[in-house]
């Protein structure tokens, strides 16, 4: 029997990551300028990526399959109250997870719930 394994390909994550790996920076000037200063507010732990938060934990970054999980779990899990996308931004960096685009993947997901859909107010 064999188990199929899936590499992650690239995403948001890969370029900070080979910077502070292994040095790696774009050709171009300007993008490696902006990576490295980029790169000063994440560092790696055990491997992982996480990102330097203000005044909190250390917050794991994760990729774009991972954060739908994450923001349906909060949403409309076991504790979840279904509420509007912000506070589930809001309660996904509580949680300890970061991903670029927190906001526009929770108001993507949330658009998708029909619940919410059904009772939400018609303008």
């Amino acid at each position: 029997m064999v188990a199929s394994i899936e590499t992650p390909g690239p995403c948001w994550m890969t370029p900070i990551l080979r910077y502070l790996q292994e040095g790696i920076v774009p050709e171009d000037k300007q993008g490696a300028r902006s990576l490295r200063i980029r790169a000063l507010q994440y560092e790696i732990i055990y491997g992982a990526l996480y990102r330097r938060s203000y005044l909190g934990p250390l917050l794991k970054c994760i990729d774009y399959g991972e954060a739908e999980y994450v923001i349906r779990e909060i949403h409309e899990g076991i504790c979840g109250m279904h509420m509007g996308a912000k506070m589930v931004a809001a309660r996904v960096m509580r949680a300890g997870y970061y991903w670029p685009t927190m906001l526009l993947s929770a108001i993507r997901e949330i658009r998708k719930c029909d619940s919410c859909q059904i009772y939400a107010l018609i303008t």
